[in-house]
C-alpha cells in the first residue's frame, strides 16, 4: 500500500464540516414525475422532491427517514441534498464502514498488512451471533485480515467486525481517526451484540456523515486509490440484498447494510456510467407499530427514485440548437438522420473559432458519452507537453519498449524488433499521426499514469463526467473509473484549448504554452489516417485525430481554413440492435459531414474585392511604373517584389492559395480569434 497524505488536515476537516452542516432539508412539496427530457437541474429538482414526499409519507406511518444525496459525477452540478433530520441514529452495521476505513488507513501507513494472520481462541468474547458466518467455525481459527473485512462488509459478519476492532486498536483507535475526518456524530462505542449502555457505549450515525464518507472513498481523499478502491469493491460484493440490492441492479451498486430491531439503513454507490451518486438512507422506527420487512420498503423506494433519476435522458442545460447556426446545421442534420436511420448514432461538435462566424457553436446528434477509441490519446499528448515545459521530461528523452510492452492494433512499434529505444518526441509523433497503442500505453507510464492525465485536464475546466482516460489501449477495465470516455462537448473543450492556447488567444501556462499547444496542433495536421474527415477534407486544413474499433468510429480536430478556422468533431456508434460492421457503415457519413462543412466554409468565404478601375495614366515621365508620386516604392502585381498571380477561377482556388502563402510565409497557420469563450 502506498502512503496517503494526512487525513486529519485542516482542509479535509473544513470540507466535510462545510458538506454536512450546509445540508439543508428541501422544503415539503408533492412529488413530480420527470418527464423525459428534463434538463439536469430539473431531474434533481424532482428527485428531491420525491424524496422529500416519501420522507413525509414515512413518517405518517411511523418511521423516520433521512436520505442524503451527492452528485459524483458533475452532471447535477456536484450537489447535495439531504431530507428529514440529522439527529444520530442507532449506526447498525453501518459502522463497519468508517471502522473499514480506520484500518485501511492503517494499511496506508504500513502499520497493518491485508495479508496479516490474527488468531481467534475458542471462547473468545469476539465471537457472536447475528449475522455473519464466522460463528460456526472451529476454533481456535487462524484467519487474515483481508477475509476478516471480506465477511464483515459483505455478509455483515459480527464476529469478523468485533476482532478488526481489537486490531483497529479498539474504540478509541477507531474514534481518533473518524474524528480526525471531521465527522461530529459518527461514533463507535460497543461491539457488535455486546450490550450498550447509552448515550456513549452505543454506535452513532447521521445519514450525511456516512454520505459524506462515502464520497470521500470514492474521490481517494482520504485514503490511497489502492485502499479507497478495495472498500468499493468490497461495497460491490455485497450479498444482502433487501434494500438497495432489491432495486439496483448489482453491476451499477456498491454498498453497505445496517439494521437492527428498530432501525434498518443503506449507504454506498450508485454507478450508472456519467451519473454516479453516493445514497446514504437511514431509518429508526417502533417496531410494535411497523415490523422490518415493511420499512425496508421505504429504503428501496429511496433507492429507487434516485436510481431512476440517473438513468433518464437529459437535456444539455444551455445547449445549443440547430438555430444557433441554421445554416450549417441545414446541412449537417440530414446526414445525422439518414445515418440514424442505418443504425448508426452519429454526435457532431463544431465551434467558431475564427470569430467569422460570431463564435458560434453546433452540437447536434447524440451528445451524451462514448467510448473514446484512439482519440483520448489527444489527453495524454497534453499531459507529455504539459511535463516537458516543466522539465520532468524532454522530448530527446530516450525509452526501452521491451517485448512485454509491445500491443497489437494500429502503429509501426509492434513491428519492431525488441527491445526498442525510443525517444519521447517520437513516441508523442507515432501515436498522433499513425495512433500507435505500443506508443501510447509507453507514454502512459511515462507520465506517471492517468491520474497525472486526468488532473490536467480536469484542471483545465474540462469535467471527468466529459473526458476520462483510465485504462491503456487493449488494457482491462477495472471499475468504477477504470475505462475510458468523452462527451461531444469534452472533446470540443479540448480542441478549443489547443486552438486558442497556439493562436495566442488564451493564456493557460498552468495548461499549456502557446509553443507547446502549436506542437499539438503541427502533430494533428501530420495526421496519415485518412478514412474519415481525411478522405474528404484537405490535408492542409485539416487538423486532427481520429480513433476506431468495434463500436465506434470519430474523428476530432479543426478546420483550419484561414479566416474561417473552427473546431470540427464526429462522433458515431452502432446504436441499439445494430450487428453490422461500424467502421464500413459510419465512416461514409462521417466522410459526407467533413465534404458538407469544408463545402459550407467554402461557399460562406469572404468575397473577392471588386477590382478597382484603372487609373487614369500620369502624364509621360511623370511617375515611372512602381514608383508612388513621393517617390516611395510601391508593390506592383507581376512587379520585382510580389509574383502576378493571376486572379483565382473559384472559392476554391483562392482558399487554397490562402493556405498556401500562409504556411509558406510563417511554417505554420496563423490564427486570430476575435473573442475568447467562457468555459462552458
Amino acid at each position: 500500500m502506498t502512503t496517503s497524505s494526512p487525513v486529519r488536515s485542516g482542509r479535509v476537516r473544513a470540507r466535510v464540516a462545510a458538506a454536512v452542516a450546509g445540508l439543508v432539508a428541501l422544503p415539503l412539496i408533492a412529488a413530480v414525475p420527470a418527464s423525459a427530457q428534463s434538463t439536469a437541474d430539473e431531474a434533481w429538482h424532482d428527485m428531491s422532491a420525491s424524496l422529500d414526499h416519501l420522507s413525509a409519507e414515512a413518517a405518517e406511518a411511523g418511521v423516520d427517514l433521512s436520505a442524503t444525496v451527492t452528485d459524483l459525477s458533475g452532471v447535477f452540478s456536484g450537489a447535495t441534498f439531504q431530507v428529514g433530520g440529522q439527529e444520530p441514529v442507532k449506526a447498525a452495521s453501518i459502522i463497519k464502514l468508517p471502522l473499514l476505513a480506520a484500518l485501511m488507513d492503517e494499511a496506508d501507513q504500513g502499520r497493518l498488512s491485508l495479508d496479516e494472520v490474527v488468531t481467534i481462541e475458542a471462547g473468545s468474547s469476539n465471537i457472536v451471533g447475528g449475522s455473519g458466518t464466522l460463528r460456526d467455525r472451529e476454533f481456535p481459527l487462524d484467519i487474515t485480515i483481508a477475509e476478516l473485512m471480506e465477511l464483515m462488509v459483505q455478509v455483515s459478519d459480527n464476529t469478523a467486525t468485533n476482532v478488526l476492532i481489537d486490531r483497529a486498536g479498539g474504540f478509541d483507535g477507531v474514534n481518533e481517526y473518524i474524528e480526525g475526518l471531521g465527522f461530529e456524530h459518527l461514533w463507535l462505542g460497543r461491539k457488535m451484540i455486546h450490550p450498550a449502555s447509552p448515550p456513549l457505549q452505543e454506535n452513532w450515525i447521521t445519514s450525511g456523515e456516512v454520505n459524506e464518507l462515502v464520497r470521500m472513498l470514492y474521490e481517494h481523499e482520504v485514503l490511497s486509490p489502492e485502499s479507497s478502491e478495495h472498500i468499493i469493491s468490497l461495497m460491490k460484493g455485497q450479498l444482502v440484498d433487501t434494500k438497495f440490492g432489491a432495486v439496483i441492479p448489482r453491476e451499477v451498486l456498491a454498498n453497505k447494510t445496517g439494521e437492527l430491531v428498530d432501525v434498518s439503513h443503506d449507504s454506498g454507490l450508485i454507478l450508472v456510467p456519467g451519473r454516479e451518486v453516493a445514497l446514504t438512507v437511514t431509518t429508526s422506527f417502533d417496531p410494535v407499530v411497523i415490523e422490518r420487512p415493511q420499512v425496508d420498503v421505504y429504503v428501496q423506494r429511496a433507492a429507487s427514485i434516485v436510481y431512476d433519476a440517473t438513468r433518464e435522458p437529459l437535456v444539455p442545460e444551455h445547449q445549443p440548437t440547430p438555430e444557433n447556426w441554421p445554416e450549417l446545421a441545414a446541412v449537417v442534420q440530414p446526414i445525422i438522420d439518414e445515418a440514424r436511420a442505418n443504425g448508426i448514432d452519429i454526435g457532431v461538435a463544431i465551434e467558431d473559432l475564427s470569430g467569422y462566424y460570431e463564435d458560434r457553436q453546433l452540437f447536434l446528434g447524440a451528445q451524451d458519452r462514448f467510448t473514446t477509441a484512439s482519440t483520448i490519446k489527444m489527453s495524454l499528448a497534453a499531459a507529455v507537453m504539459h511535463q516537458v515545459e516543466r522539465g520532468q521530461l524532454s522530448l530527446d528523452d530516450v525509452v526501452t519498449i521491451t517485448e512485454d510492452e509491445r500491443y497489437g492494433g494500429s502503429g509501426t512499434l509492434k513491428d519492431n524488433p525488441f527491445p526498442q529505444d525510443v525517444s519521447v518526441g517520437t513516441l508523442l509523433e507515432l501515436m498522433v499521426t499513425v495512433s500507435d497503442n505500443t506508443a501510447t500505453n509507453k507514454l502512459v507510464d511515462v507520465v506517471g499514469g492517468f491520474e497525472a492525465i486526468n488532473t490536467l485536464t480536469q484542471d483545465a475546466g474540462i469535467a471527468q463526467r466529459d473526458l476520462h482516460f483510465g485504462r491503456k489501449m487493449f488494457g482491462p477495465v477495472v471499475p468504477p473509473d477504470g475505462d475510458v470516455w468523452l462527451t461531444p462537448r469534452g472533446m470540443n473543450r479540448l480542441m478549443v484549448l489547443f486552438y486558442d492556447i497556439a493562436s495566442g488567444e488564451q493564456a493557460m501556462p498552468e495548461f499549456l504554452s502557446a509553443e507547446s499547444a502549436q506542437h499539438i496542433v503541427e502533430l494533428m495536421l501530420a495526421q496519415q489516417v485518412k478514412t474519415k474527415l481525411g478522405a474528404t477534407v484537405p490535408a492542409e486544413v485539416l487538423a486532427h485525430k481520429t480513433g476506431e474499433n468495434d463500436v465506434v468510429s470519430h474523428d476530432v480536430g479543426m478546420l483550419l481554413v484561414p479566416g474561417q478556422e473552427m473546431t470540427l468533431s464526429v462522433f458515431s456508434r452502432g446504436a441499439e440492435g445494430f450487428s453490422g460492421d461500424v467502421q464500413a457503415t459510419a465512416n461514409p457519413y462521417l466522410q459526407r459531414i467533413g465534404a458538407a462543412v469544408y463545402a459550407y466554409a467554402l461557399d460562406t468565404a469572404p468575397q473577392e474585392p471588386e477590382p478597382t478601375p484603372e487609373p487614369t495614366p500620369p502624364p509621360t515621365g511623370e511617375t515611372p511604373g512602381g514608383v508612388d508620386r513621393d517617390g516611395a516604392d510601391r508593390p506592383v502585381a507581376g512587379g520585382p517584389d510580389l509574383p502576378d498571380l493571376g486572379a483565382p477561377e473559384d472559392s476554391m482556388t483562392l482558399v487554397a492559395l490562402a493556405v498556401l502563402l500562409t504556411l509558406a510565409g510563417s511554417g505554420v497557420l496563423v490564427w486570430r480569434r476575435r473573442s475568447v469563450l467562457a468555459d462552458q
